[in-house]
């Protein structure tokens, strides 16, 4: 084609076809149909493995609070370095719970996901009580957590990523 050669487009015009490659931008970034998302099974399922966790924290079943974190998963809690792979976060979780009595309430704000992964946004409540006199007592803590969650070849979901803090104040 030669400089100057005009095209012609559509017999719709250029703002036509502008809103066409819009109406078809827009679909791909939305996805296809039923496929965005979690299934409100997924939701359920992801939805599930914060109850499994907060009910294992409470009766300081350590066991059962390795078991939602898949076995490469990642924590990142406050004021700490990452913690990787389930034995790593097992001894994180099972230092804390040997020391403390916890009441540990969550809320999940906001779950989405696609395929194999699903992300969390959420609030807690954590409430201990020292299990020896040694132990320093601890206040009550409100916080905030975001959790990246994993489905296993098994079906179940398990966290894949960690990461809360305390809503405290900026020092």
């Amino acid at each position: 084609m030669n400089p100057g050669t005009v095209l012609k487009i559509a017999p719709w015009g250029r703002s036509g076809v502008v809103l066409l490659l819009g109406v078809l931008l827009l679909g791909a970034c939305r996805g296809g149909g039923g496929a965005a998302g979690l299934s409100p099974a997924d939701e359920a399922g992801v939805r599930r493995v914060d109850t499994l966790f907060a009910a294992a924290v409470n009766a300081g079943d350590i066991a059962g609070v390795a078991r939602t974190y898949g076995p490469d998963a990642w924590l990142f809690p406050p004021e700490a370095p990452p913690v990787r792979g389930r034995d790593g976060i097992r001894g994180f979780w099972a230092g804390f719970l040997r020391s403390y009595d916890v009441h540990l309430t969550v809320g999940a704000d906001r779950v989405e996901g696609r395929g194999d992964l699903a992300y969390v946004a959420g609030h807690y409540r954590l409430e201990t009580r020292p299990k020896s006199p040694e132990v320093p007592v601890l206040a009550p803590e409100d916080g905030k957590f975001l959790e990246v969650l994993k489905r296993g070849s098994d079906g179940s979901w398990s966290y894949a990523m960690d990461m809360y803090s305390a809503n405290a104040p900026a020092k």
